[in-house]
């Protein structure tokens, strides 16, 4: 039993015979620091220094055909085309405001199937966002080639080069930096490390800080891993990834990131009948799969699907349990820190298990993080490190989350957060699961693969 292909219903959409798949880079990476000190105030990156480059890839069996589309635009809003028309890429050379730290681009286009003529519209977004100075300022940025294109002539297969940048104030801080890398679910099991079945076949390899191809970490230790070399068949059409940097202090900061083998022949389309915007929050979305080979549909009849959900920051989310949270818990009060106690105004029916995640969202909306859960009862859960690639970034205050909401999400350990469905059923997701943005990725799994 194995995974076959990998699907993602918010980076592209899918309407004729032939795969399609778009996504947006950006040269300088997702994430700017505002500093102020006094009167003076700075960003790093400095969008007016050196713009971020906003670069649209489509791709149909393995060929960019971006330049192709017609009908092409960029804006700040779905439908929209405030930032440019006609073109493949787009400059940001201003800084985000920092009062409205998110910033959403999408990006647009008609790709016309030169065999059928048949027309699909392809959308892909990406946010950009702003952090301050003395609360993320540090942040993991990853750079490199985050597209794999197969070798067609089966000789040596090629790969793609990822780096991850410790991002401080003053730059990419380079000094005393270990590191460890992940595939999904991310537990520790799922470390790229000396033991890993991946790394063992060579699939994964490694370089240092200096360039220079470096051993495989030895199981579960952080090593000066700085760039991580994926191979295309490590890939099936996306593979998801976490890696974690820990400076000389022992602070561990972490960030998520995709890879794209954009030649494999098995694709994952997901189709959303009753569309894919909530309004007000409210409603259900029903999403069915279909696998696609080249341009021959193939019999789901007995595949099994596996759903993730990723929350707008791009972190690793989940579906809610409904029947431990059919509503949202409001969150009375909190302690900060790694084992972090959550307390809630009305308990939960039993208390959480530990390996339950729950998500926790503040009173503003503004932050949203998911938690491990260590210990619970049913009116007060502590949370732990996270063991199965959740998050890290711990209250640092007691008022982060007070008022704010809480959930429990579906499953347990490595498999939290997560749905499966059989064949062609559907999958429902609910306004209480997305919170502004979710992007879902699903694995189609066949039986005898």
């Amino acid at each position: 039993m194995g995974v076959v292909s990998t699907g993602q219903i918010t980076l592209y959409d899918h309407n004729d015979a032939a795969p399609v798949t778009a996504f947006i880079s950006a040269s300088k990476g997702l994430t700017q620091v505002y500093t102020s000190e006094e009167t003076v105030t700075s960003y790093n990156p400095d969008y007016t220094s050196t713009a971020n480059v906003l670069t649209a890839y489509v791709y149909v069996k393995g060929v960019n055909v971006v330049n192709s589309l017609t009908n092409r635009k960029w804006g700040t809003s779905l439908g929209g085309n405030d930032l440019g028309t006609n073109v493949s890429s787009i400059t940001k050379n201003t800084n985000i405001d920092k009062a409205n730290p998110i910033y959403n681009v999408y990006f647009e286009g008609d790709y016309t199937d030169p065999v059928t003529s048949l027309v699909t519209h392809v959308n892909a977004m990406i946010t950009l966002n702003c952090v301050k100075a003395g609360s993320n300022a540090v942040y993991v940025q990853v750079v490199g080639q985050l597209v794999i294109e197969g070798n067609p002539t089966g000789g040596t297969k090629n790969s793609a080069t990822v780096t991850a940048n410790l991002m401080r104030q003053a730059g990419i801080d380079d000094t005393g930096i270990t590191y460890q890398w992940f595939k999904s679910p991310y537990a520790a099991a799922d470390q790229l490390d000396a033991n890993h079945a991946d790394v063992l076949a060579g699939k994964y390899s490694f370089k240092n800080t200096a360039g220079n191809t470096a051993s495989a970490p030895a199981d579960g230790t952080w090593a000066d891993v700085k760039s991580l070399v994926v191979r295309e068949d490590a890939v099936v059409d996306i593979g998801l990834y976490l890696v974690k940097a820990k400076d000389a202090e022992g602070n561990i900061y972490q960030a998520y990131f995709q890879v794209y083998d954009i030649s494999d022949p098995y694709d994952v389309r997901i189709n959303a009948a009753n569309g894919n915007v909530f309004q007000n929050g409210n409603g259900t979305k029903n999403l069915t799969p279909e696998v696609w080979y080249g341009n021959t549909k193939i019999d789901i009849t007995n595949y099994t699907f596996t759903w993730k959900l990723y929350d707008k920051n791009g972190k690793k989310s989940g579906f809610i349990d409904t029947a431990r949270t059919s509503a949202a818990k409001t969150i009375s009060s909190h302690t900060t820190g790694s084992s972090a106690v959550f307390k809630i105004s009305v308990a939960l029916s039993s208390a959480p298990s530990a390996g339950d995640v729950i998500r926790v969202i503040s009173a503003d909306g503004l932050k949203i993080e998911s938690f491990e859960v260590a210990s619970a009862t049913t009116t007060a859960i502590t949370i732990r490190a996270p063991v199965n690639g959740f998050s890290n970034n711990y209250p640092a205050s007691t008022s982060d989350y007070a008022g704010g909401k809480l959930w429990l999400y579906t499953g347990n350990g490595a498999t939290a957060g997560q749905k499966t469905t059989s064949g062609a059923a559907a999958l429902a997701v609910t306004g209480d699961d997305i919170d502004g943005l979710g992007t879902v990725f699903c694995d189609a799994i066949n039986p005898n693969v």
